[in-house]
């Protein structure tokens, strides 16, 4: 394949996403609420954990671990039934495209949470793997906003404004201040993002009927 098909190619792969705009829409609200929800009970187990001390060594980052590992399954597995229902292959060229868009911020994310996890004793780690989550995750998103429905390029510009607001306010606290409220405030930045902003967005586009779906 020459220059001039492969650029013909990459054009057409992105008109079928922009054309596929809502259904990614449809699939992403439920798996939104799914992803709310258990952002949202992996703060209220955090919460209990630190409440009775007992709060495990690398707590933090399984729990969330696990909670991205059942959020992905969700998504993989919508996107496999809905390819079935159209009759098409899950893992078409459209979706290596998406997921080729979304890799830089993932593996960045990635290398930064492995540099906090060995620096796990440190009292503000958890807080700014948090960030670090929020930032990369809207820049993830806002790098497919050239074919993904306007709603989740809203969600991406939420999530990273909300990182960086929190890493600045966080930069300029002191360790005494982390020492006393790191935790609590780990666990209250993640569920407000990653488990209200979801909730949220997931109201907002949830597919309903006899209406045009957002594109």
């Amino acid at each position: 394949m020459n220059e001039t098909e492969r650029a013909e190619e990459h054009l057409r792969t992105i008109r079928r996403l922009m054309e596929r705009g809502t259904i990614y829409r449809a699939i992403s609200a439920p798996v939104a609420l799914v992803g709310g929800l258990l952002s949202l009970a992996a703060c209220g187990i955090q919460w209990l954990r630190f409440s009775n001390g007992r709060e495990p060594q690398y707590g933090f980052l399984i729990l969330w671990l696990l909670v991205l590992a059942a959020t992905g399954a969700t998504n993989t597995l919508f996107i496999v039934l809905g390819a079935r229902k159209r009759g098409e292959a899950a893992f078409s060229p459209s979706m290596k495209t998406a997921f080729a868009a979304l890799a830089p911020a993932l593996i960045v994310g990635a290398v930064i949470t492995v540099a906090f996890s060995i620096s796990t004793s440190s009292p503000y780690a958890d807080c700014f793997m948090g960030t670090n989550w929020a930032v990369c995750y809207g820049l993830g998103l806002l790098a497919t906003s050239h074919f993904a429905p306007r709603s989740l390029t809203v969600l991406g510009w939420a999530f990273l404004i909300a990182g960086l607001c929190a890493w600045i306010c966080f930069r300029f606290a002191g360790d005494a201040f982390f020492n006393e409220l790191g935790d609590q405030l780990a666990i209250l930045f993640m569920g407000g993002t990653f488990g209200l902003f979801h909730l949220i967005y997931a109201t907002c586009a949830w597919p309903r009927d006899g209406a045009e779906l957002e594109r």
